[in-house]
């Protein structure tokens, strides 16, 4: 009798081991659960994993020398062209070159982007580590101070890189878009390859160091006559027009994007 009794104390706390056992697991999995979604909502909100579809916000004419603003973006859009923006540090050049490339995918062109904190880009950006990683048919741009100034890229110039993505252009149909502080950094030789120039208000010193052609094009530029004195301007040089326009900031713009090196440690 003492032995059955045993028997079924043993079978009880068996049974009762099980239940917690179960209990506990079911609690377990909830928690992870309800940990995993508050995870993928955070990578949701976080700005390098935002999916939101890009939109077209075009350029605003203030100011207009010769041609048509809409020839000019139409040019963009074509199968491979090659340009520059320009200007001081800090004059907003990045984000002109992203809204430019915003509006080239809002249109259905595939961009990617190469020089730039990869987690503050849109998923609709891919992010290139190098020349040979740009997909055919792409509109890039390219960001010199982003690329000089990475640890991989240590030992390039803006020169080498440009000269490289001219002939990554004319053999995978992509167009460049190419951001430098001065033309004094790239070889007269691709410049004149450029299809246009997108110039933002120079520093104080930087129409000394120009390329003499890009020099006299700054000195019949006044960003004086605009009301803002050109801060937030661009003048446009281009065979199909010529002007000053302004733009919206990107769509997904942060402060992180503006100052995607901002944390960079260089090398002693």
């Amino acid at each position: 009798m003492a032995k059955k009794s045993g028997f079924n104390l043993w079978d009880a706390l068996v049974w009762l081991a099980r239940g917690v056992f179960r209990v506990l697991y079911a609690l377990a999995a909830a928690v992870f659960g309800i940990v995993a979604f508050m995870f993928f909502k955070a990578r949701e909100r976080a700005p390098g994993a935002k999916r939101s579809k890009a939109a077209y916000l075009p350029l605003t004419v203030q100011k207009s020398t010769a041609g048509d603003i809409a020839e000019f973006e139409r040019r963009l859009s074509s199968k491979s062209t090659v340009g520059l923006i320009l200007g001081a540090r800090g004059s907003g050049k990045s984000a002109l070159g992203m809204r430019i490339l915003e509006n080239m995918a809002a249109n259905g062109r595939k961009v990617c982007a190469m020089g730039f904190d990869e987690s503050a880009l849109p998923g609709w950006i891919i992010p290139v580590k190098d020349v040979d990683g740009i997909p055919n048919g792409y509109f890039v741009l390219v960001d010199e101070g982003g690329i000089l100034f990475s640890s991989r890229e240590s030992q390039s110039s803006g020169n080498k890189l440009l000269s490289s993505l001219l002939l990554v252009a004319r053999h995978k149909d992509v167009s460049v878009l190419f951001i430098s502080q001065n033309s004094a950094n790239l070889e007269v030789n691709s410049i004149r390859q450029a299809d246009y120039l997108l110039l933002r208000k120079p520093s104080l010193l930087q129409k000394d160091f120009e390329r003499k052609k890009i020099g006299q094009i700054y000195d019949g530029i006044d960003f004086g006559s605009l009301p803002d004195g050109g801060r937030y301007s661009t003048y446009v040089y281009s065979d199909e027009f010529r002007g000053f326009v302004s733009n919206e900031l990107p769509g997904f713009w942060s402060s992180k994007a503006s100052k995607s090196f901002a944390q960079l440690k260089l090398k002693k």
